[in-house]
């Protein structure tokens, strides 16, 4: 892990990240063209193995509101759970949301974003056995509260192409909880809310990707008919923006065990 943490400080970290968007090439058992590229990916995202999951969101979103609310209740007694938690929500993002089968293209996938996805869920899986972050919430700053709001509307996900649904119970019925946009702001947010005692790779590991797939999605802004999709990518973005950032001006103490954020401004 400090061999992770002094290579992800580097500049060239970020740029490597982002290069290999280019370099890891989807995968289509069936008419695979270089020129195809853009389709196979959209193809595969649109028809994912998430879009069959719809009669069992309601256990999905149940399972990862309950398991919110006890890490808020019992705070560091929760710490286990929850990491394993967010790391198996990691992997079955990888998968669920990136493979698809179609007609047009059979078994697809979309090869850059399971790598990254799986990248996040092995600093999360680091995190479940060395146990750094904190969930006391006994360092809140008034200055992050303005997170709570942007996370919980992504989490929410109050957006559709048939408008706004406000309604509570709607919760139960979308698939953030299977979503990397629209959990890992959420996650972000409490690693966060619990600074100087987080887990600095963890963080910053999972902030970078989510800068990196936050960018993408505001291509959805360019489409009339997906602009709802850019705004709740909004969240994704501007917190993983922002704690990549912070992430930047936190250093390890001389035990390892927590961390330091050398700007208390």
């Amino acid at each position: 892990m400090r061999k992770l943490e002094h290579i992800s400080r580097k500049w060239w970290f970020f740029v490597v990240l982002v290069v290999s968007q280019s370099l890891l090439m989807p995968y289509a058992s069936k008419n695979f063209q270089p020129d195809a590229i853009s389709s196979i990916i959209y193809t595969t995202l649109q028809n994912s193995l998430q879009m069959g999951f719809g009669n069992y969101n309601i256990y999905f979103q149940a399972l990862s509101l309950l398991i919110l609310v006890l890490l808020v209740i019992l705070k560091n007694r929760m710490k286990l759970i929850f990491n394993i938690y967010v790391a198996a929500s990691y992997i079955l993002f990888a998968f669920i949301q990136n493979i698809a089968v179609t007609e047009r293209y059979g078994l697809s996938i979309v090869t850059v974003n399971v790598v990254m996805f799986l990248f996040v869920a092995y600093v999360w899986i680091l995190e479940t056995f060395q146990s750094k972050n904190d969930y006391s919430f006994s360092h809140f700053k008034w200055k992050y509260s303005w997170m709570i709001p942007l996370a919980l509307f992504a989490y929410w996900c109050p957006l559709s192409p048939n408008g706004i649904n406000l309604n509570p119970l709607h919760f139960f019925h979308i698939n953030s909880a299977t979503a990397f946009c629209l959990t890992t702001p959420l996650f972000l947010t409490i690693m966060t809310l619990n600074l100087p005692n987080i887990n600095v790779v963890t963080y910053r590991i999972t902030a970078l990707i989510g800068v990196i797939i936050g960018l993408y999605n505001m291509v959805s802004f360019l489409n009339p008919h997906t602009v709802f999709l850019g705004i709740l990518h909004i969240p994704l973005l501007t917190i993983s923006l922002y704690c990549s950032i912070l992430s930047y001006k936190i250093g390890g103490n001389t035990n390892n065990k927590t961390v330091t954020v050398t700007d208390h401004t």
